[in-house]
């Protein structure tokens, strides 16, 4: 009786280990459900920006977000020695007009310009970027006119 017991306990454990997880893609990132749920992997980011409105500064913004924080560096070139340049993340694309600003002003340092027309600044964002929207990264003409963007980038994985 007991090698019964055994045997359709045995036969009960390897139906169930056998049985195949669906597994769901995301068809706008290609991405299955079973990457998107890794806790405590962080998310990698990047944003190549163009100049806008006239302006010569290009550069890259590089990033992570996970464990309900986002952390940013942002380096550009072809800035005009001396000036101060504030930066965030928005929602949305580079094409949308006044996207909200994710987390807040103040988390931004703003990128300073030095001799050589280049700078580099970092955020730490106490909030997490959610990978199924659409992020920006644009640099500001100044602190006075936020305005006007002169680089803009979209933030993709």
């Amino acid at each position: 009786m007991r090698t019964a017991k055994l045997a359709i306990a045995l036969l009960l454990i390897s139906g169930a280990c056998a049985r195949t997880p669906k597994v769901e893609v995301d068809p706008k990132t290609g991405r299955t459900d079973i990457d998107i749920q890794k806790p405590g992997v962080p998310e990698t980011w990047n944003a190549n920006l163009a100049s806008m409105n006239g302006s010569t500064v290009t550069g890259n913004a590089k990033g992570t977000t996970g464990n309900d924080m986002t952390h940013v560096t942002v380096t550009i070139s072809g800035g005009t020695p001396g000036a101060t340049y504030p930066w965030h993340i928005h929602d949305g694309k580079c094409t949308d007009a006044g996207p909200p600003i994710v987390g807040n002003m103040t988390d931004y340092p703003p990128l300073v310009v030095g001799s050589d027309g280049t700078a580099t600044a970092t955020a730490n964002l106490s909030t997490k970027l959610n990978e199924a929207r659409n992020y920006i990264v644009n640099i500001h003409a100044s602190p006075t006119n936020l305005g006007t963007i002169i680089a803009c980038g979209d933030y993709n994985d």
